[in-house]
């Protein structure tokens, strides 16, 4: 495949960041390359891998952005975006990570979605995300269903959800030039890259769903961030941890100093709300987030936050 010779309309960016993933990177290569849409070109950034990461990379001839320093995941992939939004003219941007693999209609099916939205709400924002399904190393199936494990539903993206728990899964995003433009650059504040995508999209864009896994979304003792099935074993490990919202709070911060004059006073009052209350009393912060409905996805969970803050 040519990545710099597809055609102009509809053209997407494939953004790969790799870190010491020789072991599974070629399989995820292998399922890009075996995609139904070939319209798309894939830009790699390599987080300085002491492995034969870099090595694979060449083999398969693919553009890769020089780096020098490690980011970690957050970082690496908010450079290539940057990169990407500079130097292409792709209209839609993918994320992509080295050890998963693609279902072969994953571009084809998330692009049909992206283009429906774009259709009904012009020259807006555009987040799409997926489902995955959940395997171990070999690729056996773990679960079918990725948000089912996970016990969340993609219904609830609205700012003030995603504020405090995310529900957008960056490796089965799509997103528009619009969005990427808006989002951009992405604050040290975030607590991931697409956290922060999914805090601008609901705010000014529009967030859509596709309910079919995607991508083969594997489970090994390196991932990043990786699935944790939400069952009665979750909830006794977690029942005595205290929640503390202070990594929330600091995106939150930077959200609203990014944006507040685009910001409706609503919105500007729920954000300064919630980013002091870390200062408030035991029910002063339970008022706050029950006033602005700053909760996680169901009973369980909310239970926790309430009692836990």
């Amino acid at each position: 495949m040519k990545y710099n010779s597809f055609n102009k309309e509809n053209n997407i960016s494939v953004l790969l960041s790799t870190y010491n993933g020789d072991n599974y990177l070629e399989e995820q290569l292998d399922s890009l390359l075996s995609q139904t849409n070939k319209n798309f070109r894939i830009i790699a950034r390599d987080d300085c891998s002491n492995d034969n990461t870099l090595n694979i990379l060449n083999t398969y001839g693919i553009e890769i952005l020089a780096s020098k320093t490690n980011l970690g995941a957050k970082g690496s992939l908010s450079a290539l975006l940057e990169y990407a939004v500079q130097n292409s003219d792709s209209n839609y941007f993918m994320f992509c990570d080295q050890d998963d693999v693609w279902k072969n209609d994953k571009i084809e099916k998330t692009l049909a979605k992206m283009l429906e939205i774009e259709k009904n709400y012009s020259n807006i924002p555009v987040l799409v995300h997926t489902d995955l399904k959940v395997v171990d190393e070999e690729l056996t199936i773990l679960h079918q269903s990725f948000m089912s494990y996970q016990g969340i539903e993609a219904k609830y993206n609205n700012l003030n959800n995603l504020l405090i728990q995310n529900t957008i899964t960056g490796c089965t995003m799509m997103i528009n030039r619009k969005l990427a433009k808006v989002c951009l650059p992405i604050p040290s504040e975030s607590i991931m890259h697409d956290w922060w995508i999914g805090l601008v999209a609901s705010k000014f864009g529009k967030i859509a769903y596709v309910d079919k896994a995607t991508i083969n979304y594997r489970q090994h003792n390196k991932n990043s961030v990786g699935a944790k099935q939400f069952n009665l074993k979750y909830i006794l490990e977690n029942i005595y941890k205290n929640h503390s919202l202070s990594t929330n709070i600091f995106q939150a911060k930077s959200f609203l100093d990014r944006y507040r004059d685009k910001l409706d006073k609503k919105t500007i009052d729920m954000l300064e709300d919630f980013i002091s209350i870390e200062n408030k009393s035991f029910w002063q912060k339970r008022k706050i987030l029950l006033k602005h409905k700053l909760l996680k996805q169901g009973l369980i969970r909310n239970i926790g936050l309430l009692v836990k803050i």
